[in-house]
């Protein structure tokens, strides 16, 4: 099957560069509800609406208010699954600083570089029950859409939690360095997609609208 990634649209978090990860979190600023309205017309330029069985979408806010638009043009409803929430901030939650931000950052890229034990201060998990946890959704996902007899799903999720699970579950499948992913965060409402199962694996396909696109047969290489 297709799995379809989505970050949400910008937030005023964003632009601060806070540490935005609490229920319910900002909304989308207005430059974000454009950037969630032109999604469907994205996806559909990609060739990635048609095929489309089902929708699922982070609890957060701006995760629901992205990924409303593609429901209206689809006409499925997306099912809310808390598993896609974003790597919680703990005791870091909306700082700005720079320290902080830092800590943030490294605690998780350090987990994406294979160091899932550290933990973000204050946060009630480290890396490996934040992959478990959306991995976990993942499957349900994979399950529920099989079920339904559709062989795509998009989900809208958070920049981070979408970069970890991506680095270690779909990077090296896809021929990818997981630490490649690490460096490079999608842009707000990126398209990165994923083909696979969770018996067989996943293969990273595209990543971030064509920041990277798998090669084909003997040009296929590592980045």
């Amino acid at each position: 099957m297709r799995l379809i990634l989505v970050r949400h649209g910008r937030t005023v978090a964003n632009v601060m560069q806070a540490l935005d990860t609490a229920f319910p979190g900002n909304p989308l600023d207005d430059t974000g509800l454009r950037e969630a309205e032109g999604l469907p017309a994205r996806l559909e330029e990609a060739g990635l609406l048609e095929a489309l069985g089902s929708l699922w979408v982070s609890p957060i806010l701006r995760a629901r208010q992205t990924i409303a638009p593609v429901e209206a043009a689809t006409g499925l409803s997306a099912t809310i699954d808390s598993g896609l929430r974003e790597v919680l901030a703990g005791g870091l939650e909306m700082n700005t600083d720079a320290r902080s931000v830092a800590c943030y950052v490294d605690t998780t890229r350090s987990w994406m570089a294979g160091r899932p034990a550290c933990r973000i201060p204050g946060s009630p998990e480290d890396g490996i029950d934040t992959l478990r946890r959306f991995d976990d959704a993942v499957g349900r996902i994979a399950e529920k859409t099989a079920q339904s007899g559709g062989s795509a799903a998009l989900l809208v999720s958070h920049g981070t939690v979408l970069r970890l699970w991506t680095s270690l579950k779909a990077a090296p499948g896809g021929g990818v360095d997981p630490l490649w992913i690490a460096e490079r965060p999608m842009h707000n409402t990126g398209i990165t997609v994923v083909d696979g199962d969770p018996e067989s694996g996943w293969s990273l396909t595209s990543w971030d609208d064509g920041a990277w696109d798998q090669p084909s047969g003997a040009d296929a290489m590592s980045l």
